[in-house]
């Protein structure tokens, strides 16, 4: 009896040393949620045991935090790509990450105005300074809201590019 308990916690240990180096290699490549170390971990075959404790080290050491991660996803992302608001809760939403940290990180990270001037300059690329005539306006507004950008400032952005062409 006392061999076979012995041997269990070797095993342990080992899935242990095992599971944290597989988090260290995928954290070495970009950072991740918790729930998506977490996913991988059990998509592998770790025992939740093994997982929860790995992940709680890796929390402690501030090797992974969701917060963080967040905050730079949406800070990278607006960066790189035509994301709005609402593309940008989906995301971190399939990446785990809790509901009322997504409200929070997304509301102090987008500010109203740079949002809209993003939205604006993207849509003027769009339509290579052309003034778009109704059927543009309508694949125009689709391709915002498919980007994540809410109604209101897909409103505004259309409002903007019909009036600088009046005024030019």
């Amino acid at each position: 009896m006392k061999r076979k308990r012995q041997r269990a916690s070797t095993v342990g240990a080992r899935d242990e040393g095992a599971a944290r180096e597989k988090c260290l290699r995928l954290l070495g490549l970009r950072a991740r949620s918790a729930a998506e170390l977490r996913l991988r971990l059990r998509t592998e075959g770790f025992p939740d045991s093994v997982v929860e404790s790995v992940l709680s080290d890796l929390e402690s050491a501030k090797l992974v935090d969701d917060e963080e991660f967040a905050r730079a996803w949406v800070a990278s992302r607006q960066a790189s790509a035509a994301a709005g608001r609402q593309k940008l809760r989906w995301e971190l939403r399939r990446k785990g990450i809790a509901e009322e940290l997504i409200r929070q990180v997304v509301e102090d990270g987008i500010d109203d105005e740079a949002e809209l001037e993003h939205a604006v300059a993207l849509a003027r690329g769009r339509t290579r300074g052309e003034r778009p005539d109704a059927k543009a306006r309508t694949r125009l507004r689709r391709w915002l809201l498919g980007r994540g950008f809410e109604f209101g400032t897909v409103d505004t952005v259309l409002r903007r590019i019909s009036e600088r062409d009046e005024h030019s």
